[in-house]
């Protein structure tokens, strides 16, 4: 059954909202720990990362993990009619929360698509075959759609969906790849 895109967000929000904290960080350890082992990963220099927020798959040790192994952070920041770019994270690094509670960057390099190996893409929902349901503004979907690179999403149990629960639209990117922690999804083309 298809339903309505802004009433699945609610759905699937709430949903993220209520999840255990014992059950969310034992989900989060183990996609994770499957990430750091998926070749496009181990092999990408520059990586893109959101800062997360609190409902959502703790980006925090994973952005630390990347720094450790040596790799360039990239998070986003948001720009006027619904664009962003991605600035390089490092020490001197100062964030400003936006109107949507989001801490992205103030200062810092910009970095440009074909720059970024790895891109770790946020989203409410995900199918097994990449298709992903945002958070509505279109940022991703707009960015992706001169983004080359390789693209993936870490999924938490509560996050899966059924195929028939909403239709893509034509501006609608899939990952390339979802991460559960019962195994990952493939982009079909």
């Amino acid at each position: 059954m298809t339903y309505g895109k802004k009433e699945l967000r609610r759905a699937y929000i709430a949903r993220m909202r209520q999840l255990d904290i014992k059950n969310k960080v034992k989900e989060q350890e183990q996609l994770a720990s499957r990430l750091y082992d998926q070749p496009e990963w181990v092999s990408a220099k520059t990586v893109a990362l959101t800062m997360s927020q609190s409902f959502e798959v703790d980006t925090g040790p994973i952005i630390l993990h990347a720094r450790h192994k040596g790799q360039r952070v990239v998070v986003p920041r948001t720009l006027p009619n619904r664009q962003m770019e991605f600035v390089e994270l490092n020490e001197e690094t100062q964030f400003k929360e936006t109107s949507f509670g989001l801490l992205e960057p103030e200062n810092g390099t910009v970095v440009t698509p074909d720059q970024i190996d790895f891109m770790l893409v946020p989203g409410v929902a995900f199918k097994e075959n990449g298709q992903r349901l945002g958070f509505g503004g279109g940022y991703y979907d707009r960015y992706l759609a001169k983004y080359n690179g390789f693209t993936c999403s870490l999924v938490l149990t509560t996050q899966l969906a059924d195929d028939d629960e909403w239709e893509p639209d034509q501006f609608d990117i899939p990952v390339d790849r979802i991460i559960t922690i019962m195994g990952n999804g493939e982009k079909h083309d």
